[in-house]
């Protein structure tokens, strides 16, 4: 029996880290689907559907399993977007 090359063993199974000073936006198959917020400062994440959540209202260290359209970061921030 042979074993497939890549597996989706869990939930989530790609990360990318956005830093300060930048905006990615994460659609197609770059489409966000969760994330973390290691620094809330000057952070924005606009959600899949629609809405906006400042960093101001996030929690640190919390899994957000909410779809993610684009992430702008200022001076400071770091988060982690989550992707199936």
């Amino acid at each position: 029996m042979a074993i497939p090359a890549e597996q989706a063993l869990g939930d989530y199974n790609r990360v990318t880290k956005v830093s300060a000073n930048t905006a990615v936006a994460f659609t197609g198959s770059r489409a966000g689907a969760g994330f973390i917020v290691e620094d809330v400062s000057n952070v924005t994440i606009d959600c899949a559907s629609g809405g906006a959540l400042p960093g101001s209202t996030l929690s640190t260290d919390t899994l957000y399993p909410i779809g993610v359209r684009k992430v702008t970061i200022g001076a400071s921030g770091i988060v982690y977007v989550l992707h199936r």
